[in-house]
């Protein structure tokens, strides 16, 4: 159906056109003329294929988030072992670090989501968070008479995963001497990330 085909064809334009704006200017260039300008179609087709500037913005984001996909597609058994959720989260984060280090679009993505305030971020950033408290409540009775939040030791690994990647690609240079930069640096991260989720899974099973 060629009619399809070119309608989804200047849709992936648009919704390119949103990511390359936004990797080589940065959110604060959005706007309506310049990412029709950059898919190499008229203004009025943002209108005819999105509606609006907003809802062009929201297909780009629900394409480019990545903890969203990954986290609906987690398998886990309905009452998983305390081995088994260890290594989900231990998987999890490392994966995260790993794309989260490649991938520049999904920088740019983030540091938007924490720069200023943007109702589509904040819908994104909601959603991530009820599947992520969906895979968290599975370790509730794992943690529930530890004394240690697993929600604390996720949140600062999280952050620290996107405030040493972002240091680094900025070009800051190295943090506590680790440079990203260096694959051998770049492998210690990511086992220390496995050893705190070791260490707080074994934790709390000494205190259960």
């Amino acid at each position: 159906m060629p009619g399809k085909r070119t309608s989804d064809e200047r849709k992936f334009k648009l919704i390119k056109a949103v990511g390359d704006t936004l990797t080589e200017k940065g959110y604060e260039a959005f706007g309506l003329n310049k990412i029709a300008a950059s898919a190499g179609v008229s203004k009025p087709m943002i209108y005819e294929y999105f509606g609006s500037l907003n809802r062009l913005l929201k297909a780009y984001i629900a394409g480019k988030d990545s903890w969203m996909p990954y986290l609906e597609t987690l398998q886990l058994p309905e009452h998983p072992t305390s081995e088994e959720l260890k290594n989900c989260f231990i998987t999890m984060l490392q994966d995260q670090f790993r794309f989260f280090h490649q991938e520049k679009e999904m920088r740019r993505l983030v540091h938007w989501q924490i720069r200023s305030y943007n109702p589509l971020m904040r819908a994104t950033c909601e959603a991530r968070e009820r599947e992520g408290a969906r895979i968290l409540k599975l370790a509730d009775d794992h943690f529930r008479k530890s004394g240690i939040s697993l929600k604390a030791v996720m949140a600062m690994l999280v952050g620290g995963i996107y405030h040493n990647v972002l240091h680094d690609t900025a070009g800051l240079g190295t943090m506590a001497g680790i440079d990203l930069k260096n694959d051998k640096d770049l492998d210690i991260m990511l086992k220390t990330i496995a050893q705190i989720v070791e260490w707080a899974f074994n934790a709390a099973a000494k205190e259960n």
